[in-house]
């Protein structure tokens, strides 16, 4: 009996932001499995919209691909958060999982993207594409983690290749472009100038007008660095702030990232 082919999966979710009597709802949502956007939360009066995205597959196998877009309308405030890790199992196939990001921030719009871990598994292959535009007076805050893979089962940089690559523009202007591309076979990722003895890679992006009126000595000085875990925070120019932090303990790096997203989130 021949095998069936599984069918890929190709997720979609488009979620439009706008400011409806004082607070921002999401009026427009498309979304199609394994993808899905819970309804608007509310803290207090706070008029942020918090809403959680879910993957309801369990997570990406070879050649699935995920389609995700933000718009936020001028005058939104929105709070985006994964509800689990992103797992990416392997490549029976040998094709490659793809998740593209879109996001449009109007003028006087605001988006929290809370990180969560991405945890390619032994043989996976993934490509991220983040695509960020900003308006005047827009603010960004945005966090992503990558793992090596499922540490608590021996699999450390297993995964065949994952490549990250994000981009924010500002008026149409080219602010920032980072690329990560890992190839654990070909390249000795522990040698000095890479990751060294580093397991975890996490990155905070800031883009407000606000970025002069922030200490970043201050912020570097008050970073519980030290024992497996290092971070550096640089200003950009064009009014942003980049952070990354490297660590060998998920737990203590997720900690960290979440207290330092927490101390830029109360500034701006």
């Amino acid at each position: 009996m021949s095998k069936v082919a599984r069918r890929h999966h190709n997720g979609k979710l488009d979620m439009v932001f706008e400011p409806r009597r004082g607070y921002t709802r999401m009026p427009h949502v498309f979304q199609q499995p394994p993808l899905k956007a819970s309804r608007e939360l509310y803290e207090g009066d706070n008029p942020t919209a918090t809403v959680f995205i879910m993957e309801s597959s369990g997570g990406m196998v070879a050649g699935d691909r995920n389609d995700i877009s933000i718009r936020l309308l001028p005058g939104s405030k929105a709070r985006i958060i994964q509800q689990s890790a992103l797992k990416v199992y392997r490549s029976h196939t040998g094709e490659t999982c793809v998740q593209s990001i879109d996001v449009e921030l109007a003028e006087d719009s605001r988006l929290e993207w809370m990180p969560e871990v991405i945890i390619p598994f032994a043989d996976s292959k993934f490509q991220m594409e983040t695509t960020i535009r900003l308006e005047k007076d827009a603010t960004l805050l945005w966090g992503e983690i990558i793992a090596p893979g499922r540490e608590m089962r021996g699999e450390v940089f297993d995964f065949s290749s994952l490549k990250s690559m994000m981009k924010i523009y500002v008026e149409g202007e080219l602010l920032a472009f980072d690329s990560l591309h890992f190839v654990p076979e070909n390249l000795h990722l522990h040698k000095i100038g890479l990751l060294e003895e580093a397991l975890y890679v996490g990155s905070i992006w800031l883009v407000s007008e606000q970025v002069d009126d922030i200490n970043l000595r201050v912020i570097q000085e008050a970073m519980n660095v030290g024992d497996g875990l290092r971070a550096g925070i640089t200003r950009l120019a064009g009014n942003a702030v980049h952070c990354r932090i490297l660590g060998v303990n998920q737990w203590r790096l997720q900690q960290e990232m979440k207290r330092v997203f927490a101390e830029l989130s109360a500034i701006v």
